[in-house]
Formats: structure tokens, sequence, C-alpha cells
């Protein structure tokens, strides 16, 4: 199966081709070839929410290799977006197929770790800014509702981002359907 996408209007074409044992990378003019044993882990996004992605996206990280970030995204020659979300579907189906028979990879998505963590620390960070804020000052009590506003407002969103975003992991042969278009 081939498939093909560009992440921006500005970005090069790529094309993944999903061989029996392997899957080949054409990006640049150069050809990349990574063989699904040496997947370790799958990361599937899908888009809402701020902090996130603004299309669905699915992250193979190689042995000693940089991650192949894959969009379902592609632009035609007037730089507009091409509609293929059934075929981005068919496309990471098809490759946890492969993936689930060829490999020990570990499937997972939602936020990873390391950013999952930073976001939380902001979180945190505005909502210690706000508190001091309330209390450190001694002004007129009406203008406090700013900083108490953000406050309530960021713990709110936090907490919303905090649940829906959480790592968590997934079988090859059930995909969650909200991590595909439909």
């Amino acid at each position: 199966m081939e498939y093909t996408f560009k992440n921006s209007p500005e970005d090069y074409l790529r094309t993944i081709v999903l061989k029996e044992k392997s899957l080949t990378l054409n990006f640049e003019g150069s050809t990349y070839e990574y063989p699904y044993n040496k997947i370790t882990k799958v990361w599937l996004n899908n888009p809402g929410g701020f902090c996130s992605p603004g299309e669905f996206s699915c992250t193979l990280n190689i042995i000693d290799k940089k991650p192949v970030y894959i969009s379902s995204k592609n632009y035609n020659d007037k730089n507009e977006e091409i509609e293929q979300s059934n075929f981005y579907n068919s496309f990471v189906r098809v490759l946890h197929m492969h993936l689930g028979v060829n490999t020990t990879a570990s499937f997972k998505f939602g936020t990873q770790p390391t950013a999952y963590i930073a976001r939380v620390a902001i979180i945190l960070a505005i909502l210690t800014g706000c508190v001091a804020s309330i209390l450190l000052t001694n002004v007129n009590p009406f203008i406090l509702i700013l900083p108490s506003a953000l406050g309530i407002f960021v713990s709110v969103c936090g907490l919303k981002f905090c649940i829906t975003r959480f790592p968590k992991g997934y079988n090859p042969n059930n995909i969650p359907l909200n991590l595909l278009p439909s």
C-alpha cells in the first residue's frame, strides 16, 4: 500500500510504501527503508483542544533513527488542502496490521510524557501566579476578579487536558475510533 502526504503547503511531498517486512519512505528524492522490527513505538494523535496537532497523525519511533511523522494532510499544486481522511484511515489500519505481526512495538495515544509534564507544569505555574496575585496584593477586591477568572479557566481547561490527553496504550488490532478520521 502506498500513502502520500504533505504536512504543510511548503513541505516536500512524502510517500510511504508498506511492504511485507518493511516500509519505505520517499522524501526529497531520497529513499529510506525501515524494517518493521526496528519500530519501537507508535503514537497516534487526533485533533481537538488547545496544545494538540490540527490533524490526525501517526509518529513512528525507530531504533537509532529520527521519528517518522505521518499526517492526514495533503496539498495540491495550488496549496489547497486535499481531503484524504479515508485514505489515511486505511493506511493506519494496514500499517497496524503489519506491525502487529512483525514487531513488538508499543502502541500509544495521547500526549507524549515529556510534553504532557511540561504542559501540566505550565498550568500549575499559571495557577500559582493567579493565587499569589490574589493573596499578595492589597488592592480593591473587584480587581482580583481577573486573576480569579483566569485561574478558574486554566483549572477547567487544564483538568480537561490532563484527563483527555493522558498517555494510554492500545492494542494494534483494536485501534480506538477517535484516533482515526471517520
